[in-house]
């Protein structure tokens, strides 16, 4: 969770920042060749929350955390899916496999409130479809709060179209017509939403920053999980078996579902092959709609066996009070127990010595950084040092595509580091700029571990 990107310690300085200054930055302040420029901070609530649990627990909350909104996400659906179709295990065994598919993106990372806002999300417009009561100030609330902890606040709008469509669909070529008040709260709750999520730091520009960064060819095609998944790899594989299963449901049991549901299937089965990145929503929106089209599993007879056993197990251990329990006895454990050590920033995969050489022998001028160094080295050393680049600033792309010709040692790569008065660079020890850098009289090395290096200008 901690270790397979750069991205956390950079939510946790963003956190640290609103806290200690109360209002999120608006202008870019952690990367100088963006510096005053505009800035949309999409997830400057998680970063708060995420702070929060490092201040109090350090790493081993922000793992505990994490873990819990990952298994709140799979509870509630299969709370709610389970009490409507009365299949139990095979609801069980599909609310598991949309876990592992979701497995792939279990990292400390803002889109973790994405997928337990989703889960809520579809529970609540299920049953507005349903016409069981609920309270539409709601959703507006929910997406309030949503807005400021992710971008993709914007699955919640996704959804939204696809039970608009499905009503407007049985409207004009279903026998049965939906209720025309059900069509209505539809868009009410899509207007109210909408004002609700222009309620962030940075306004409509929040929408705009959303539509520029996706529709930004340069970099989707350099971010290894915004390209289309690849099935060869083990990983994918329970991703293309909840696709099977879904397709299976969509064509031979279509009568199953809804329109809104189909839609809801085809649309983010749709999303999750144009990305990778989108199969953690599929995960959640898939088992959730196929468990609604369960029926009548129950009549035969081996199967009937085991689902009576299963529901015996599950009766012993209904309400809350063991799920409490056994949550809090682990946290505990994890916390104080010999496992509390386990969570760190894995000094072969960061710079953690070399950044703590850096704090007692601080260099002056501009750095140039690792990518995936970026939000370590700030949490460390901002805001006396600004880096180069990191996973969060760059939504156009100028900047990755220099750092790209620095790294890949294109032709005049060293003009960046003219252009940008570069002085000092902390780098992976055996990358090919290392190399260069090593045969530069220009260049002298200022410190060397198994990890990093840190190169000096003369």
């Amino acid at each position: 969770m901690l270790n397979t990107d750069g991205d956390l310690p950079r939510h946790l300085l963003m956190g640290k920042y609103v806290l200690e200054t109360g209002i999120p930055p608006t202008q870019e302040i952690f990367s100088y060749p963006y510096e005053g420029r505009t800035y949309v901070p999409h997830e400057w609530l998680a970063g708060v929350i995420y702070y929060l649990s490092y201040l109090f627990l350090g790493l081993n909350g922000v793992v505990l955390l994490a873990g819990i909104l990952i298994a709140s996400t799979f509870t509630i659906i299969y709370a709610r899916a389970s009490t409507q179709n009365e299949e139990r295990l095979l609801t069980f065994l599909l609310v598991l496999l949309g876990a592992v598919v979701t497995s792939i993106h279990w990292l400390t990372r803002p889109h973790l409130f994405s997928m337990l806002f989703l889960a809520i999300w579809l529970i609540w417009m299920e049953r507005l479809s349903r016409a069981e009561p609920i309270r539409l100030w709601q959703f507006p609330a929910l997406m309030l709060l949503w807005g400021n902890i992710h971008a993709e606040s914007i699955s919640g709008f996704l959804v939204l179209i696809a039970y608009i469509g499905g009503w407007i669909w049985q409207y004009f070529f279903s026998s049965a017509k939906p209720s025309l008040i059900t069509g209505r709260t539809l868009v009410i709750i899509t207007v109210f939403t909408f004002l609700a999520s222009l309620i962030n730091p940075s306004g409509i520009l929040a929408w705009a920053s959303v539509s520029n960064y996706l529709n930004n060819n340069y970099l989707m095609s350099r971010i290894t999980e915004t390209r289309p998944p690849d099935f060869t790899q083990l990983e994918y594989l329970p991703l293309l078996a909840l696709l099977l299963i879904s397709v299976f449901k969509l064509v031979i049991q279509r009568k199953q579902f809804t329109p809104s549901q189909m839609f809801l299937m085809t649309g983010f089965g749709a999303m999750s092959l144009l990305s990778a990145r989108n199969s953690h929503l599929f995960g959640v929106v898939a088992p959730f709609v196929i468990c609604f089209g369960l029926r009548g599993i129950k009549t035969i007879q081996p199967l009937k066996n085991i689902e009576q056993i299963f529901a015996r197990a599950e009766s012993r251990v209904s309400g809350k009070t063991l799920q409490i329990a056994t949550m809090i006895i682990l946290s505990i454990t994890l916390i104080i127990g010999p496992w509390r050590r386990i969570n760190q920033f894995d000094p072969s995969v960061f710079p953690v010595d070399a950044v703590q050489w850096l704090k007692s022998n601080p260099p002056s001028g501009r750095m140039f950084n690792d990518f995936n160094w970026g939000g370590y080295i700030l949490f460390h050393l901002w805001p006396q040092q600004k880096v180069f680049i990191e996973s969060q600033t760059d939504t156009t792309g100028e900047v990755t595509r220099k750092y790209e010709a620095v790294v890949t040692l294109q032709d005049d790569w060293d003009t960046v580091f003219r252009d940008y008065e570069i002085t000092w660079a902390i780098i992976p020890v055996h990358s090919p700029l290392a190399m260069a850098l090593a045969s530069d009289s220009e260049w002298i090395t200022a410190y060397q571990d198994s990890v990093a290096i840190i190169y000096y200008r003369k």
